[in-house]
């Protein structure tokens, strides 16, 4: 993404309070993701899918260049500018390619496990970059086929075991079952099961990808491409107002039936008038009044719980015990979101993330 700008400013917290914070500005994906053209408009044909990847990588090989890996690539985060062209966004799991201890060994678990290298999962240090080619293979592979080459790469995975095994020609075989008998072409194959092998030094370097002759096979001229898009722009924008407007009638539905489903609080006892005591009670609606977010899994999170209470008295629990408990001062109690910030001093020191 292209900076705009950058400083320091005055950031106004509200109630009175503010504070002095450092702030960039980055240019509008006006685009849209990639996923969405992926989703909404179908797979792409190779030539296609090589325009995009070539850019992809290139802007890669920049950002490792610069010292700096993602740790999070996937194609919610990749972006298209008015002309199509893919940007890199998300910077908020990148780490410095030389890690702290300058080694080039990095130790944190983090990012989206179905993009995440095997070495994650099975808790070994890693290589930034390695990671990186790693989730750009499964890019590509969600590019040419609209859908993933397995669930995680895991040894367990009935999918990645076969690449694991080496045996390829079996994990092949099984998606061409669904996605058609040489759908995928041997140089295409070759690329991919290289760039997912499990043990990350039998995988290539930037350099190597960028000499496999699928890389360097034809491609889209520019105009070709947004020709292209700009037919499948309007599929994707369809698609998603479509999805927009489904997930607000679903969203009053459930704040509807949440409204309906009420709490009793006792109250005070008053008399009747045929002198029967009466217990009053207050009605409280337990329809959430903040914005409710669909659950991703996401690693790099500390702590993570599920509830079926109502969100609302659930924050304020959390609040209480901050303030009354640990005698913590929240930062920030988004007005929108079930979303507080604050900190706590440990005694250790945070691992690099």
């Amino acid at each position: 993404m292209t900076l705009l700008g950058q400083g320091q400013a005055l950031y106004e917290k509200g109630k009175g309070s503010d504070r002095q914070v450092n702030y960039i500005v980055l240019e509008i994906a006006q685009g849209g993701e990639l996923f969405d053209f992926i989703a909404h408009s179908g797979k792409f044909p190779e030539p296609l899918a090589r325009h995009f990847f070539k850019e992809f990588m290139m802007a890669l090989d920049h950002v490792h260049f610069k010292g700096i890996t993602h740790r999070d690539l996937k194609p919610e985060n990749l972006m298209l500018d008015s002309n199509y062209y893919l940007k890199i966004a998300d910077f908020g799991f990148a780490a410095p390619v030389q890690g702290k201890t300058g080694t080039g060994v990095l130790q944190t678990k983090l990012g989206t496990a179905s993009y995440m290298g095997p070495e994650i999962h099975l808790g070994q240090a890693y290589s930034g970059q390695k990671v990186d080619l790693f989730a750009a293979a499964i890019i590509l592979f969600i590019m040419v086929s609209g859908h993933p080459p397995f669930v995680t790469a895991q040894p367990t995975d009935p999918f990645y075991r076969c690449l694991a095994a080496n045996r390829s020609d079996l994990f092949w075989k099984t998606h061409e079952k669904s996605d058609g008998e040489g759908f995928y072409s041997a140089e295409f194959k070759d690329l991919v099961q290289s760039m997912l092998q499990l043990d990350p030094a039998h995988r290539p370097s930037m350099a190597e990808v960028m000499c496999h002759p699928w890389f360097m096979g034809p491609t889209l001229t520019k105009q070709e491409v947004q020709a292209e898009f700009l037919l499948r722009q309007k599929k994707v924008d369809n698609q998603i107002q479509e999805e927009k407007a489904a997930k607000q009638k679903e969203k009053e539905h459930a704040y509807n039936n949440a409204g309906h489903r009420m709490e009793v609080r006792s109250g005070d006892v008053e008399v009747g008038e045929d002198g029967e005591e009466v217990k009053q009670s207050e009605i409280i609606s337990t329809a959430p009044k903040k914005e409710l977010q669909a659950y991703e899994k996401v690693y790099g999170l500390n702590t993570e719980f599920f509830s079926s209470w109502n969100p609302d008295l659930i924050e304020k629990i959390i609040v209480d015990h901050l303030l009354n408990t640990l005698s913590v001062q929240p930062k920030k109690i988004d007005d929108n979101k079930y979303k507080i910030k604050f900190s706590l001093e440990t005694k250790h020191k945070a691992e690099e993330g």
